[in-house]
């Protein structure tokens, strides 16, 4: 499709200064500005990350792989090396082979690890960040679409949305074992997850919308795809808005061919979400 041609052209643009997000702080007005300026126009969807963004599931996914390759990942390294990844690609990377019994398969263990969150969710465990029944309902009020694009797996997202009271306020869900998104290349931080999430909800222009994110991972993805994002503060993403406008010395540090994109701000939950970028 065009559209899809057309941002992948951009995100080799944005891609080809080899760089990506760097540690910076702006104002909230000036990143705020920044992002109404880019968008300009009526909001035309809305995209959530699930893990870390609609719900605060990152340690109960962090302690489930944990059990699965018997060691702990710590929440340091979990938060730096895992979060935003698919569950695939964190179990190919830290599995021993000897932790596979005789005829137990990678996608066995997968089966198993899903498993195990499931059962967080069905005991009411899992906690919705804080207003993300709220946005949700403020936007489709207005009619405005919304979508899930995460690198989880299906089965567990829509388990838990229904849990949480908001599967039937999304049109479309866009997960990391998607067949074609579970194709080499394509999950975050490729825009490719994002691309499909416009295609499904029929945008035109990706930048007349806007995403949530909570890794450096998601962000980079949305960015690439052209939608400016609204990032979760958490200890990956504190401190980590860059505005290429900004006029301190570290932003001008970043030269002209930086691929960061502005991003619309940093808030510790929904209801901290600037309603005049849902305008």
């Amino acid at each position: 499709p065009m559209l899809a041609v057309r941002r992948l052209a951009l995100c080799a643009a944005l891609t080809s200064g080899g760089g990506g997000l760097v540690s910076a702080r702006v104002t909230p007005s000036r990143s705020l500005a920044s992002a109404l300026n880019l968008r300009g126009g009526q909001l035309q969807a809305c995209f959530f990350d699930f893990d870390g963004t609609l719900a605060q599931s990152e340690d109960t996914h962090r302690q489930t792989f944990s059990e699965l390759l018997g060691f702990e990942l710590t929440p340091d390294y979990w938060n730096a090396k895992c979060v935003g990844n698919s569950p695939r690609s964190i179990l190919e990377k830290h599995l021993a082979p000897e932790r596979l019994a005789a005829g137990e398969t990678v996608d066995g263990l997968l089966q198993r690890r899903t498993s195990l969150f499931e059962e967080h969710i069905e005991a009411g465990k899992l906690e919705a960040t804080r207003g993300a029944q709220r946005i949700v309902a403020e936007l489709r009020a207005r009619g405005v679409p919304c979508a899930v694009v995460s690198s989880g797996e299906r089965s567990y997202i829509v388990k838990a949305l229904r849990a949480m009271g908001l599967l039937d306020m999304f049109q479309a869900i866009v997960s990391g074992d998607d067949p074609d998104c579970s194709l080499p290349g394509r999950h975050k931080p490729s825009p490719y997850m994002y691309l499909r999430g416009c295609e499904a909800l029929g945008v035109s222009d990706p930048s007349q919308c806007i995403a949530f994110e909570d890794s450096l991972a998601g962000i980079k993805s949305a960015q690439a795809a052209g939608i400016p994002v609204v990032a979760m503060l958490t200890a990956v993403t504190d401190g980590i808005v860059p505005d290429p406008t900004d006029a301190s010395p570290h932003a001008a540090a970043l030269g002209r061919t930086s691929p960061v994109a502005p991003v619309a701000a940093l808030v510790a939950d929904f209801d901290a979400v600037p309603r005049a970028l849902l305008a």
